[in-house]
Parts: structure tokens; C-alpha cells; sequence
């Protein structure tokens, strides 16, 4: 008997013993790219797919960000307000049946949908078993799940690749799945209400030129406006006015670096009323006029955490760095020798939230930036923020969202370098050229490569392009990954992590291994007695080689122009 088919009539069946063990029926799994729009709105490109989730349904985002709106129906009166969901890379939203959804995005992506039907044991019967059509023990209808671990996500990346494989194993992966989707259900609230707050950040930062008010987006959470501000500084570290300061202030910083805009220009770009306003706003943000900040365009005095190889390719030596950019960018050790360096200051178990700098007792004008520029990331560390933001005017960038390239081109707009970062992409694509030629002689741009990187306890992260020098191997280089990096690495995202035993199913011809120094040491050894690794083709071929963390965790401009010295010199030894 066709137990889908029966289960359309009367959602419900009956089956005889052992016939089919799993009580979880995949209906339909597939996964799709996000890709640029060709809609444009409010500058930023936008585009809408409409998804009808006739059954239940999880959507998984793995790279990007989504926005995803729930459509009033017949069923939904109008006078109620359609939900809205923002989801990050890692979540994972549960739709319950029958609700027409609309997916819009702004960047490259990457995500999972699964719909599936859950049938539940009603009665076991000596000769027959009767199931019923139910999702009562799953989480919620709009449930955001954030995992504390990989395992979710490992689960899809397991049903993507065995959906068209084994369709048995596709259903005991999809039922472990459900199982752990429901044991997340009971403490939901709290874990969902954490991270929705960070769904409300992100939004805050890709929409603060619109008008936000603490009232709006209160609402899209469903919470009350008092209650929310309360669980928004909790989370974030920052007041929900504060932190849409941040955002703002910090795009009128790139107006007044990067064009020759009014401020009344710039102060509708941003989302305020008029250039007096703005002015206000932005002095006693910063400390200082519009024009005061501006007239820092094309400084030298800049301070960097991290991006200190693009600054050098920008010919600009950082003020200051801090240890941990250097002890991780060791190609650039030289150039760093002499730059000041602050050390954060982590404490014993302490939050992110908590860390400092350890600030020398007094800032001499030798090492007191006119600039400082940061990634994104910096604020996840509200300590570190506040103690940047009072020596010098900070400009966040960003980080990943560009490829290395347009970034080290978006910083020299930024700096005023424009004609030092044209000068480096020049010899840099040069060396590129002639390394591919070079390659292309030993035959090795048919051959394939791949990027790796021990993480511990047996785990190994696969990167695509984005990570660890993979843009010179893959973007500029144009070298090949086998065809499951290319598919559940590269089409899916950029990244992937897997146990050791899996490493065979993504080996490469040629294997770059990224690891700490001191684990490099002994890796030839290694290797060749283990009994998984010594039977790799790249380790019995002498094709495997050892990239030193220290010198590849950061990949920016000159860093990444001796990497690739690096790289090539291994595939043509």
C-alpha cells in the first residue's frame, strides 16, 4: 500500500507490522541558492519567493540572511497583522500547514526547506498499527530554533545528501531531526526569545535608514515596547536606540568618507529628518562636527582590528593592532614589528560581553589614532566598543560581507587610497596570472584541490573561498574542489563541518591542511601511520601540505598576496 497516497485521503492509515518502522514520512525535501536580485529598493537589492507550506515545514538557513513573512489568507482576518520572521545563518524556523509564506533576501545565500508529514501510533493492534496525521509534540507554528551544537544542521546536510541515495536511511535521519526538534521545544521561550533579539539586531542593521521606531519593532516580536528594551539591552549589550545610533551614524561615516554628499543628502540616506538634525545627532555621537570627521578623509593614522594586511597593501602601517591580530598574522610579523600593540584582556571565564583592552596609563599622539576601523564583530564585545569609541572615531566594517578584493577596493574609498588598492589588485592579479600558467603546465589546474582545517576532537572544517586563503585557491586561482566540496561546501554556502572518518568522501588530489605550528610538526609522521589518513591518494602521493594557522588565520591584502606565494610554491614542489 502507498502509505502517502493513503494518508491524502483521510489523513490517516494503517499498515501491518514492521512493514515501514519509521513513523516520520518525508514528503519532499529540496534545497535552492539565493542569488542577487533584480529588484531594487532603498538601494538594497530585494527579492521575494513565494512558498505555499502545505505541510509541515522547516526552513534552514545556512548562509545569509532571510526575511520571511507569513501572508494573510481567508483564514487570517485582516485586521491581524501578518507575522514576520529574520532569520541568521544556523536558524532554523518550523512552519506548521497550510500558510502561505513570501521569502525575500539581500545578499548570496543558502538554504534547506523540508516538508514532511508526522504520523503518530493511535493504536497497536495484534495485527495491524493505526497512525493519525499530528504535529502536536513539535515545536510551535513560528518557532526560531537556534542550536546549541552543529547537530541539526549536520542532520540536514545528511537528508540533502541522501534524499536521492537511500530513501530508508533519509528516514531515520528525518526522524532524529523531528525527535531532537521536539526535545528543543520545551525550553523554546527561552532560547527563541534570546535569539530573536539577534534577528532584531541584524534587521536593525540592514533596515536603520528606514523609519524605526521602538514601538514597530517591538511589535514584529510581539512583545511589549517596555519589555522589549529590556530584553534587547539584555542581549545585545546596547539600548535599542543606541545600537540604531550605531548603525546609523556609522553610514553617515561612510558618506562623509567616501562622496562629497550634503548633509541634508546624506541625512535622508540614513533616515533622519534634515541636515540639522543629523549634525546634532552626529556631535554628540562622536564627540566632534560632520566636518570635523570629515576632514580626517585620507588619514594615515589608522588603527585596525583586525584588517592590517589590507591597510599595508593600502601602504598605510597601522597606529596600533592588538596581540591577538598578531599573533595570527605572522606573514606580516616585519611590517608589525614596530606597531603598538594592546592585549585583551579576557579575564577568567568571563562573557564576551566583559572583555577589555588593556590600555597603556597614557596615549601619546604617537600612538593615538585619528581613525579606527573594526569589524562588525566588535560589537558582540560592548567593553571593547566603549573603550575604542572614547579614544577615536570608530568605522565598523562589515566583515565577510565582501570578497577580499572589493574589500581592500571599499577600503581604499574609504581611506582615500583608491589609487594604492588599483596599484595592488594590478599586481596581484598579475601574480595570479603567472601562477596559473604555471600551474596549468604541470597539468594541475585539472587536477583537484581542496582546503582543510583541524579543529579538534576528531571535527574538520572544510572552507570554500571565503576562508583561510581560499580565495586564492579557488576565486583567483580558479583550482578545482571534488565534485562534494563543490556541492555541499561551495553551492551550499561556503563551509562544512565533519567527523574525521568522513575525510576520505571529500579528499582532493592536492590537500591543504591548516592546523597550529606545533601540530604541523608531526603531521608527516602522523599521517602515514594512521589508518585512515596514510590511505588518502593526497598523503601517499606527497600532495598533502601544512598551512600554519599562525600565518593563515587572517587572509587580507598583503597577507593574502604572501599566501598565495605560499600555496603555489606547494602545488609546483
Amino acid at each position: 500500500m502507498d502509505i502517502y497516497q493513503s494518508s491524502q485521503r483521510d489523513h490517516s492509515f494503517m499498515i501491518q507490522p514492521a512493514i515501514h518502522p519509521i513513523l516520520d514520512i518525508c514528503k519532499s525535501i529540496y534545497s535552492f541558492h539565493l542569488t542577487p536580485t533584480h529588484a531594487v529598493m532603498n538601494k538594497r537589492a530585494v527579492f521575494m519567493t513565494p512558498l505555499y507550506a502545505e505541510y509541515f515545514t522547516i526552513i534552514a538557513v545556512e548562509k545569509g540572511t532571510l526575511t520571511v513573512r507569513a501572508i494573510a489568507t481567508v483564514d487570517t482576518p485582516s485586521k491581524d497583522q501578518p507575522e514576520t520572521w529574520y532569520l541568521q545563518a544556523g536558524d532554523l524556523l518550523v512552519i506548521h500547514p497550510n500558510v502561505e509564506l513570501q521569502l525575500s533576501y539581500s545578499e548570496v545565500g543558502f538554504l534547506h526547506i523540508i516538508t514532511c508529514e508526522r504520523y503518530e501510533l493511535m493504536n497497536d493492534y495484534t495485527d495491524r498499527m493505526s497512525y493519525e496525521l499530528s504535529y502536536e509534540s513539535l515545536p510551535e507554528h513560528g518557532a526560531i530554533v537556534h542550536p546549541q551544537d552543529e547537530r541539526l544542521f549536520m542532520l540536514i546536510q545528511e537528508i540533502a545528501q541522501y534524499m536521492n541515495q537511500d530513501i530508508d536511511h533519509t528516514h531515520v535521519i528525518l526522524h532524529e531531526l523531528l525527535q531532537l526538534l521536539s526535545s528543543l521545544n520545551d525550553y523554546r521561550h527561552h532560547k527563541c526569545l534570546n535569539r530573536s533579539m539577534q534577528q532584531v539586531a541584524s534587521y536593525i542593521r540592514y533596515a536603520s535608514e528606514q523609519l524605526l521606531t521602538r514601538e514597530n519593532v517591538a511589535a514584529q516580536t510581539r512583545l511589549h515596547p517596555h519589555y522589549f528594551s529590556e530584553v534587547f539591552k539584555k542581549e545585545i549589550g546596547y539600548t535599542f536606540s543606541d545600537y540604531l545610533a550605531i548603525w546609523r551614524m556609522n553610514k553617515a561615516k561612510e558618506q562623509l568618507l567616501c562622496t562629497d554628499h550634503t548633509l541634508h543628502h546624506i541625512a535622508e540616506q540614513i533616515g533622519y529628518s534634515d541636515g540639522i538634525y543629523l549634525s546634532k545627532k552626529f556631535r554628540s555621537f562622536t564627540g566632534m562636527t560632520p566636518g570635523t570627521f570629515r576632514a580626517r578623509k585620507g588619514t594615515a593614522r589608522v588603527a585596525s582590528f583586525p584588517f592590517a594586511g589590507t591597510l599595508l597593501a593600502l601602504g598605510i602601517t597601522p597606529v596600533v593592532t592588538a596581540l591577538e591580530i598578531n599573533q595570527y598574522s605572522m606573514l606580516i610579523e616585519e611590517e608589525l614589528s614596530s606597531v603598538p600593540i594592546w592585549h585583551i584582556n579576557k579575564g577568567d571565564n568571563q562573557p564576551p560581553s566583559e572583555w577589555k583592552f588593556e590600555l597603556p596609563a597614557t596615549i601619546t599622539e604617537e600612538t593615538k589614532p585619528d581613525l579606527i576601523i573594526v569589524a562588525d564583530c566588535v560589537l558582540e564585545h560592548p567593553q571593547l566598543y566603549a573603550q575604542l569609541r572614547e579614544i577615536a572615531p570608530l568605522f565598523i566594517v562589515e566583515w565577510g560581507r565582501r570578497n577580499h578584493i572589493d574589500e581592500l577596493l571599499y577600503l581604499g574609498q574609504v581611506l582615500n587610497r583608491q589609487v594604492q588598492a588599483q596599484e595592488w589588485v594590478k599586481r596581484y592579479q598579475y601574480q595570479i596570472e603567472t601562477a596559473r600558467h604555471e600551474l596549468a603546465l604541470e597539468h594541475i589546474t585539472e587536477q583537484t584541490v581542496g582546503l582543510y582545517e583541524i579543529r579538534g576532537d576528531h571535527q574538520i572544517a572544510i572552507w570554500g573561498e571565503g576562508t583561510r586563503a581560499g580565495y586564492n585557491l579557488y576565486r583567483s586561482l580558479k583550482l578545482h574542489p571534488p565534485y562534494p566540496i563543490r556541492h555541499e561546501v561551495f553551492e551550499a554556502g561556503g563551509f562544512k563541518f565533519i567527523e574525521e572518518h568522513l575525510l576520505p568522501h571529500y579528499a582532493a588530489d592536492h590537500m591543504f591542511v591548516v592546523a597550529p605550528a606545533q601540530w604541523l610538526e608531526n603531521m608527516e609522521s602522523m599521517m602515514q601511520q594512521h589508518p585512515m589518513w596514510s590511505q588518502l591518494p593526497a598523503v601517499q602521493n606527497g600532495q598533502i601540505y601544512g598551512l600554519k594557522l599562525e600565518e593563515f588565520a587572517y587572509d587580507d591584502g598583503l597577507a593574502l598576496e604572501r599566501q598565495l606565494h605560499i600555496q603555489v610554491g606547494y602545488l609546483m614542489q
